[in-house]
């Protein structure tokens, strides 16, 4: 880990949301802040984003899936075991089992809302604790909270950003992991992360670099799901990770990647000015040359 380097905090105010840019070194003794002030930020999101749109949980009730069709056509795994890090509140790993057919899954989250409401949620579509189990745990303690092996481990849609390390996040995947398991990730490009959300086509603005080493705060009322929550712990950590550093800590492993798919699209309203379709993927308009909005990545653990 480097030595702490203190730098000029950069504070800039939008209509909906606020940024304060905070830029310090990613040091261990900071990580336990970033992580407690993480999980408060995310416990509050859990008690919100249920009742938002953008989760929709009353179709999910009603016994539609909320995976996406890029996971659904990438990773088959029907009945298979299947470890699901950063689940939230589990709707991603309910609609595996009740809806993909896997024999198993774990979800994992570190805010105790998000676990209580996964829970709720097994209860209410009638899936058993065999089917599905919810462990609360910090990613990187969870070999301390968990001992088996799976055949899949699967992570998507925002997850990595909250991570600062990701050799560690790496081996905790491997060390979960059965020899000839699969590995599966889709999240948002690391390209599209440093643009402003007022971007446009024509004006593609970088409000960050892309090789950013330094932790990134954020002060925020909600979240994607909805800007208004009010929220009291509005204080969250971020941490970009460039392609080749999530390929490299993945294969420093000893997993063999399968396959890196580039997509057009994004998983939310990245853009203001951005456009979705039947699927729920968001394009931007007038776009000349595709860019990639979102990533996906397959990797086996050798036999």
């Amino acid at each position: 880990m480097r030595e702490q380097t203190s730098k000029p905090s950069i504070a800039i105010a939008h209509d909906k949301k606020v940024y304060i840019a905070i830029t310090a070194a990613t040091d261990m003794d900071n990580y336990r802040e970033y992580v407690e002030e993480n999980r408060a930020h995310w416990d509050e999101l859990a008690e919100h984003h249920p009742d938002t749109d953008s989760y929709d949980v009353e179709s999910f009730l009603q016994g539609e899936s909320s995976l996406r069709r890029l996971e659904r056509e990438e990773l088959d795994a029907t009945g298979r075991r299947l470890l699901h890090l950063q689940c939230h509140f589990g709707l991603d790993t309910l609609s595996w089992v009740r809806n993909e057919g896997v024999a198993h899954a774990t979800g994992v989250d570190f805010a105790p809302t998000a676990i209580e409401t996964a829970r709720d949620l097994r209860d209410q579509i009638d899936l058993s604790p065999d089917q599905t189990r919810f462990i609360e745990s910090d990613i990187y303690e969870l070999p301390e909270n968990l001992d088996d092996t799976f055949e899949i481990v699967f992570t998507s849609y925002g997850t990595i950003y909250w991570l600062p390390d990701l050799t560690r996040w790496a081996e905790v995947i491997a060390t979960h992991l059965e020899s000839g398991g699969t590995f599966y990730i889709a999240d948002g490009h690391p390209l599209a992360e440093p643009f402003h959300h007022e971007s446009t086509a024509e004006n593609l603005q970088a409000a960050y670099p892309y090789f950013n080493t330094d932790p990134t705060t954020e002060e925020f009322d909600g979240s994607y799901a909805g800007w208004d929550f009010g929220l009291e712990n509005k204080r969250s950590h971020g941490f970009s990770h460039p392609l080749g550093e999530i390929v490299t800590a993945l294969a420093d492993t000893g997993l063999r990647i399968e396959f890196i798919h580039e997509h057009p699209w994004s998983f939310f309203q990245r853009f203001d000015v951005m456009e979705s379709d039947e699927d729920n993927r968001w394009w931007l308009p007038d776009l000349e040359y595709d860019l990639p909005f979102t990533f996906s990545l397959k990797a086996q653990k050798p036999a």
